[in-house]
Parts: C-alpha cells; structure tokens; sequence
C-alpha cells in the first residue's frame, strides 16, 4: 500500500508538472484542447440515451403496432443522434489540430529551455559526467515525450467524463457492477508503473554508451568530417559501432516489451470473463422484462465503454508516470544551479593596476595531478603578454581560469587588487574578448559572424568594416556574390566554404569588433603562414595598444613582439620577462627560441 502511495504521488506530481509545461507554452492552445476533450467526454452520456432511445420506440412500434408513432420517435432520434456525431467529429478535428500545435510547440519549448539552461550553467558543471549522462536521457527522450506528455495530458478530461458519463446509467442498474471494474483493472496500473521504471533503468544505464552512438553517427553525417572521412574509408566502422550499440539496446527494450506484455495478458483475462458475463446477465434480464432492451443494451454498452475508458485511463496514467521519469530528469537538469548573474561588485570602467596571479594551483576534478603549481605573475595596464610552452603545459588552462570557466584551488586571480570572483561575472566576461581554438564557424552572413562579437550594440556597418579590414579579410568579402551578406557555409544557397585560415581571421574581426578591455588570443593564427600572423598581431596590437593582450602562440617570430613572455613548464612558471631579458638569461626560453629559429634555416 505505501508503494502504490508513492506512485500517486509520482503520478500527481507529473500531472502538475506537465500541465505547468503545457501552460507556460500555450495557454490559449492548451485551454482550447483541455476543452475540447472535456466536451467530447461529456457527450458520451446523451449519445447513449439516443441509442436507448432508439431501440426502445423501435421495440415499442413492434408490440404495440403504432408504426408512425415509431417511425417518428426513431427519425427523432437517428436526428439527434447524426447531430451529436457530427459535433463530436468536429470536436476531434479541433483537438487533432490543436494537439498538433500543443506537441509541436512544447517540443520546442523544451529543447529551447535544455539550449538555454545549459549554457547557463558553470563550465564546472556543464562539462561534468553526471551532467552530460543526465542531459543525454532527456535529448533521448525528448521528442518521444514531448508528443506523449501531450496526448494524456488532452484526452485526460475527454476519458475522465466518458467514465463518469458511462457510470450513470451502471449505477442506476447495479452500483455494484462498478467496484470489479476497477479491482480488476488494478493489476495493470502497477504493471505499467514496474514496465516504466524498468525502461528508465534501462535508459539509464545506457545514457553513457548512447553519448558515443550519437558522437558516431555525428562523424558520419555532419560536412565538415566528409574529406576525412573519404580519405580513411572508415564510416562503415563507425556506423557498425553505432548499429551494434542500437541493435543491442533495441533487443533489450524488446525482451522488456515481451516479458511486461505476458503479464498483461494474464491479468486482462478476469476482466474479460467478467465484462462478458454481466453482458449476459444483463440480456436476461430483458429477456424476463425486468428492464427494457434499451436499457439492457445502453447498460452493456456502457460497461463495455466504462472498461475500456478505465483501461485507456490506465494506459493514459502509465504514459503520465513513464514521463515522471522523463520529467524527473528534466527537472533535475533544469535544477541544476546557474551562474550567478546578479551579484558581485560592479566592473571597474578601467583596469588602472592589471591583472595578477598569486600562488595559483589547479586541477580538473577528473584529474590527480596539478594542471597548474604556484603559478604567480603580473601584467601592467596596456601591456601584452605572451604564454609559451609545449602541449600540456598549461596555457590553456591558464586562460580558462582568467575568463572565470573555473576557480582556482588555491591562489588569487585579481584585477585591480580584487579577486576576479568577487566581481559581477556577466559584466567581467562582458569586458573580455577571446578567441579559441575551437572557435565557432556560424552557418550565416560574413556580418553576423562579425557582430556576433558585441551583440548589445546595434549594428554598426562601419566598426564590422573596420574589424575586417584589421583582420585583412576585405579583399575575400568582396569577391563574394553577397558581400557581407554571404553565408559562410557551402551547404546553403549562395554559401562560401572559406580555408582554416579565413575562418581564423573572420573569427579575430568577430573579437575585435567587441569594445573590451583585454584580449585573448589562444593560438589566433595557428592556420597562417608565419608572415601573415606577424602582420595580422602587428594590427592587433596597433587596434589595441590600450588593451591588455593574452596571446598564446608556438610562433617566437609573433611572441617576441609581445611586452612580457611568460613561459610554462608542466603548470609551473619557468621564465616570466622581455624577449631581451630572457634571451640574455640563456634558460628554456632561449632554447625553445633558438630550436625553432633553426628550422628557418
């Protein structure tokens, strides 16, 4: 008993939760559909009086001979009759419409709502196991429930009145007749509540594994892995991985359906013995004249309609309750706690004393070992540095710290002599531009992925200009059928596919075009020739000359231009000074300098 409490609770907490959904999506749809069905149910009741009716007056013609008295009461009623069928049919092609609209609206709504939520989560969190199982369940099931929490949720009031109205004309027979209609239907309630979560658990446990499906078939189906793909011939073994992972959870969901599907016909079999001996019952008692045949029939048939609608209300509830389980797992990632974007001190309009690290150490949460030891530094106002040091060393890590991705374990980040922490994160992050190395490509205009860089300004043509010409990518847009308009992707009318190092400088006009006080350049222009990244940093550093740059480069021809170099061995500051400074001192800077000059040779 206390089990089948908790499953209520579930069940009711679902119902809510979905009705809040639906709601919030469309009050107008969702109100129009709830009453539409509420109607059709409660037309169930007078449909069955016109059929009483019906066979009566024709009964009654036959015994008493009065044929004209019986034509009319049956024209009467064949009348009434075609005009409730007929406002019924409308009825469900409004709600056919309008659920339509419900599921693909709600559909929407929540894929909008995951999309949202989870870039406003922390890096920390965003990027954490847990998160991304959790996540991966509900885009799996998203477009199975939003559809299927839409159905219970518009026939739950069309079901609800037929089995109120089909229960009129049992009680007023046999009250009795509807406490076994119910008994019996309780064994499949707690057999699609064991089936639901059984296909949770199911789901659950292959939320991790279906991840590396999806990331198969992605390698497979998205453009910009086609050359790579042709030139190793190996997509059959990455679908095969993918089809052997689908083949393997589709036979367990099978074997689940089958087990699950045995027990439900075991327990269907008493109350299908037991609708069709009250059906009997009920024709011998208008065979011996204790009610009409009217009677008897609208009876039967409304207990034919009563377990059926208690049966379809069951399947309905066990669709509500399996998507507890998806709306529990929406919920949880919904709830997960955001970044705060309200507190925190105000930004200083300028950084008078820069930017300083003291005894900074840190590590991911999956890793033992320190990322980043003892890591202290300091860069004046309108200096630049530049971050050097093998794969591995940090760099990157360092830069994700600065732009407050992740907190130090130990240590301080400050700006102005105050924690980085302390200051209002979307104002901080406003006041940086970056550039990865996995920046986005956007499938749009060369304007848009321009201004993108600043979209709390409006769009200014002339600054979008002035980004590219910096960036040295004019002469590109102009030979372009669109010009600025051009979409950037070959996939789409009109679109232009441009080189690695298009991409590059398209994405430094889109930071450049943001009004910022500190740049970050994490390899900007790996994709150039040595030549040009000289030439695009030069311009940078002209544009920018009020700004404090980050740029992390392999290159020393671009680093040596930069005020201070900071060089990075295994998370620890080996070096930190001038390119003069550090080559007089003869340490690894001078060395990695001089490895990389005599390959120039």
């Amino acid at each position: 008993m206390p089990k089948l409490f908790d499953n209520a609770k579930e069940f009711l907490k679902t119902y809510s939760s979905t009705v809040k959904i639906a709601w919030e999506t469309n009050k107008s749809v969702f109100l129009i559909v709830s009453i539409t069905n509420a109607i059709n149910g409660a037309f169930v009741y007078p449909e069955l009086l016109v059929g009483k009716f019906l066979i009566d007056s024709v009964i009654n013609a036959v015994t008493t001979h009065d044929i004209t008295t019986g034509i009319r009461n049956m024209i009467i009623a064949a009348t009434t009759g075609l005009l409730i069928d007929r406002i019924r049919q409308i009825l469900r092609e409004v709600d056919s419409v309008y659920n339509s609209q419900l599921s693909n609206l709600l559909l929407e709504k929540i894929q909008v709502s995951i999309s949202r939520k989870l870039n406003l989560l922390p890096v920390s969190t965003a990027e954490d196991p847990q998160t991304r199982n959790v996540l991966q369940k509900v885009i799996d099931n998203t477009g199975r429930s939003a559809w299927s929490l839409i159905v219970p949720l518009s026939t739950f009031p069309e079901i609800v009145l037929t089995i109120v109205s089909t229960a009129i004309p049992i009680l007023t027979i046999s009250p009795l007749i509807i406490l076994p209609c119910i008994i019996l239907a309780l064994p499949n309630i707690i057999i699609g509540v064991g089936f639901s979560k059984a296909q949770h658990k199911l789901s659950t446990e292959f939320a991790p594994r279906w991840r590396i499906g999806g990331a198969l078939e992605d390698f497979a189906v998205k453009g910009r892995y086609l050359y790579e793909n042709k030139i190793l011939g190996h997509v059959e073994i990455l679908l095969a991985r993918r089809l052997k992972l689908a083949q393997e959870i589709i036979g367990k969901r099978q074997n689940l359906s089958a087990q699950f599907a045995k027990k439900r016909q075991l327990v269907s079999l008493p109350l299908s013995i037991f609708e069709t001996s009250t059906r009997l019952y009920l024709y011998y008692l208008a065979i011996i004249q204790v009610i009409t045949l009217g009677t008897s029939q609208i009876t039967s048939q409304a207990i034919n309609q009563f377990i059926s609608s208690v049966s379809h209300l069951i399947r309905q509830a066990n669709d509500i309750f399996q998507n507890y389980l998806f709306i529990t797992d929406y919920e949880t990632f919904m709830a997960l706690p955001e970044e705060n974007q309200d507190k925190g001190a105000h930004f200083p309009k300028i950084i008078g004393q820069g930017i300083e690290f003291q005894h900074v150490y840190f590590k991911y949460p999956q890793s033992r070992d320190w990322i980043l030891k003892d890591v202290s530094f300091k860069i004046n106002p309108t200096e630049n540095i530049a971050i050097v040091g093998k794969n591995g060393a940090g760099k990157t890590t360092l830069i994700k710290l600065l732009c407050r991705f992740y907190e130090p374990q130990k240590g301080d980040i400050l700006i102005n002599g105050k924690n980085i922490n302390n200051y209002n994160i979307k104002e901080y992050r406003f006041r940086f531009s970056a550039l990865f190395q996995d920046f986005a490509q956007y499938p749009f205009s060369v304007e848009d992925n321009i201004r993108f860089g600043d979209i709390s300004q409006k769009k200014n043509l002339k600054k979008i200009k002035d980004a590219a010409r910096l960036t040295g990518i004019t002469d590109f847009i102009k030979s372009l059928p669109l010009g600025y308009k051009n979409p950037l992707d070959k996939e789409f009318k009109d679109g232009v596919e441009p080189s690695k190092g298009l991409w590059q400088r398209v994405a430094l006009a889109r930071i450049l075009y943001r009004p910022s006080e500190v740049l970050i350049l994490d390899e900007p222009t790996s994709n150039v020739d040595p030549q040009a990244e000289e030439e695009i940093f030069e311009q940078v550093l002209k544009v920018a000359k009020e700004k404090i740059i980050f740029l992390v480069s392999h290159r020393f021809s671009t680093v040596r231009k930069a005020d201070k170099i900071l060089v990075l061995e295994q998370g620890i500051v080996v070096e930190y000074g001038t390119h003069k400074s550090l080559m007089a001192k003869k340490g690894r800077y001078k060395e990695l300098f001089d490895i990389q000059a005599q390959s120039f040779h």
